[in-house]
């Protein structure tokens, strides 16, 4: 378990090399938009969908952050049917547009996440899990290489799962997949029923968080 005294938490910087990665991927793959009409590895929305909805995403963690939200703000979402250029150009713009209201925002804001109301490191590392664990089911649904910025991994592994295994026991990238249900970990099967905790760490008491069946 990290230490949350001096936990090394996602910030602005983490959300646009995250969305660079990823962009600078799918270029590099020189993916068409024809290719946007496959699965995005074992998920059920098309490569299209989930790079819209990494957008979408990001772009609703910057409004819920800078509009200091209680309840859930709109965002206007990204088209599916976009030119996955147009759609690339759109993850970075989002990216900088959550990293500049991190930058903006103080230790004592808050915004609205029906999984915990977050500070501003919770929306950065929100918008990294957003993009890196897509980006990965991006790259096996389109087949390109993906690297994903190391520090960046780390800093959000630790953040919204605090009781992930440490660095001398996996790899933070496999931990990540792992927490986000995409991969086993070691002999543990995927975490399918996973929750983040996007509210302070402060606030964490030590629970491992999943979905609960309702009574």
């Amino acid at each position: 378990m990290a230490d949350l005294a001096f936990a090394d938490v996602p910030a602005a910087e983490d959300v646009v090399a995250s969305a660079e990665a990823v962009a600078t991927a799918i270029e590099a793959g020189a993916v068409q938009d024809a290719d946007m009409a496959k699965p995005a590895g074992s998920l059920a929305w098309s490569c299209g969908e989930t790079l819209a909805h990494m957008c979408d995403a990001v772009g609703w963690y910057a409004a819920n952050l800078a509009r200091r939200s209680t309840t859930s703000s709109g965002y206007p979402d990204a088209p599916t049917s976009w030119p996955v250029a147009d759609l690339v150009d759109v993850l970075r713009s989002a990216a900088a547009v959550l990293a500049a209201v991190v930058r903006d925002a103080a230790l004592s804001d808050r915004g609205h996440h029906s999984w915990g109301v977050a500070d501003r490191s919770g929306f950065a590392a929100m918008g990294c899990d957003e993009i890196l664990v897509h980006g990965y089911d991006l790259a096996q649904g389109l087949g390109f290489e993906f690297s994903p910025p190391a520090q960046s991994v780390e800093r959000t592994l630790r953040r919204l799962f605090p009781w992930a295994p440490g660095a001398d026991e996996a790899d933070p990238w496999d931990a990540l997949l792992w927490a986000n249900g995409r991969i086993p970990l070691g002999d543990r099967p995927p975490e399918t029923k996973w929750l983040w905790h996007c509210a302070p760490l402060n606030d964490w008491n030590g629970e491992i968080r999943r979905w609960k069946p309702r009574n």
